[in-house]
């Protein structure tokens, strides 16, 4: 018996030993998204547990509305998730927030040679890599199809140019007693540089390393116009603190607020319980046939800050790789994959309508994206097209009035 309970208590002992061993590595992960948007990281992160019993993963989602201003508190302390969905990636990597990744791809082998090269300038800063994208983005023009039969408005085709749009949205828009009661169309406040492109303009002369400003040039002048005359001269389009408030362009188009809107391919869930037919047509040309849309996308880091660096960049490998990217490629709630040279990634994009956003993202440019973007965006650029949207001032006078003032600050060294 003595020898029995000796034996039990070594098993015990030796139990207790290797348990610390087997003790799960716990990091966490952060992400953004409307409802719709949410099963696809779900599933990642479920099947990711499932096969690696050893991990723990912790989620923190946040809208998107509340999501940034939560991590640059985080990352500000010190702290932060892991591993982390991010837009503007120089801005942080410039802060040291992300952790460079180009060694870590090199020594794994890690398929960065699958991704679109587009998608992947997005994600780097000052030559490294440091976040990789999940998806390129890009925008098209969802349209209300009983409104448009109601209206008598031909629905949208390959030949549309703005004047096109903008006539279908006088013809859609719907008043009562002086007030809107339907919108022609909403758009998407941070969408704007796309019109420029459109009409043969850029916002600067490099959208990465720029020296000079060239918002203020005629392309992007009339680019801007175009847009503030649909929401003050012709009142189709609804300003944007208004549209904002209302719920933004999801809520207006899928409440029927709204009978076009120019979004990107996650609202497909957000709107398949729409009470009323729809379709998605290929973005309007410019007036010069123009056809341009954003590329980019949002993308996976890691925190400089991690303390499971290894655990981290495993956990990213899955995400980024070919069957996280399969995954978020096949939800309901679709992101046009940047992993395009993977054929199990791109057959898995089966979303409705996918030959259009292809085609969308065949034709993506560079959003600006260098570390002083956002603070001359807030400084000078978003407040002089706010007075544009808001009619107070003409896109002439409010970015002549920011031009010099852009380019000394690009000046500075």
């Amino acid at each position: 018996m003595e020898m029995l309970k000796s034996l039990l208590a070594s098993a015990l002992t030796a139990l207790t030993l290797v348990t610390p061993a087997f003790a799960q590595t716990t990091i966490t992960f952060g992400y953004w998204g409307d409802p719709p948007e949410l099963p696809p990281f779900e599933e990642i992160v479920s099947k990711y547990q499932a096969a690696h019993p050893d991990v723990k993963i912790e989620i923190q989602h946040a809208p998107w509305s509340g999501y940034f201003t939560r991590l640059d508190a985080q990352l500000a302390a010190g702290g932060g998730p892991d591993v982390f969905f991010i837009t503007n990636v120089p801005s942080y990597a410039a802060r040291g927030a992300l952790m460079p990744l180009d060694d870590l791809i090199k020594a794994d082998a890690f398929p960065i040679d699958q991704y679109v090269p587009k998608s992947l300038q997005t994600h780097t800063y000052e030559g490294k890599l440091y976040s990789i994208p999940r998806d390129s983005a890009p925008s098209a023009l969802y349209y209300n199809i009983d409104a448009f039969t109601e209206a008598g408005v031909s629905p949208p085709d390959a030949n549309w140019k703005w004047d096109d749009l903008r006539k279908a949205a006088v013809a859609l828009t719907k008043t009562d007693g002086g007030r809107v009661t339907r919108y022609g169309l909403a758009l998407e406040s941070n969408d704007w540089a796309t019109w420029v492109q459109q009409n043969g303009g850029q916002v600067f002369d490099d959208p990465l390393n720029p020296t000079k400003f060239l918002l203020a040039e005629p392309a992007g002048v009339e680019a801007i116009q175009y847009i503030g005359d649909l929401i003050n001269k012709d009142k189709v389009v609804p300003n944007f603190l208004e549209a904002e408030q209302a719920g933004g362009t999801a809520q207006l188009f899928g409440s029927g607020q709204a009978a076009m809107t120019i979004t990107n391919p996650s609202r497909l869930g957000t709107f398949a319980q729409a009470p009323f037919k729809w379709a998605v047509a290929n973005l309007p040309a410019g007036p010069t046939g123009i056809h341009s849309n954003r590329t980019g996308g949002a993308g996976f880091a890691i925190n400089a800050n991690t303390k499971n660096k290894d655990a981290a960049w495993a956990f990213l490998q899955y995400l980024a790789g070919p069957e996280g990217q399969s995954i978020f490629a096949s939800a309901t709630a679709a992101a046009v994959p940047a992993m395009t040279g993977n054929p199990e990634v791109r057959a898995a994009f089966k979303a409705p309508f996918a030959d259009v956003f292809l085609k969308e993202a065949d034709t993506g440019e560079q959003f600006p994206q260098f570390p002083r973007f956002v603070d001359l965006s807030n400084l000078y650029i978003q407040p002089a097209l706010d007075l544009v949207w808001n009619g107070e001032s003409t896109a002439a006078d409010a970015l002549g009035a920011i031009k010099d003032k852009v380019n000394a600050e690009l000046a500075k060294k």
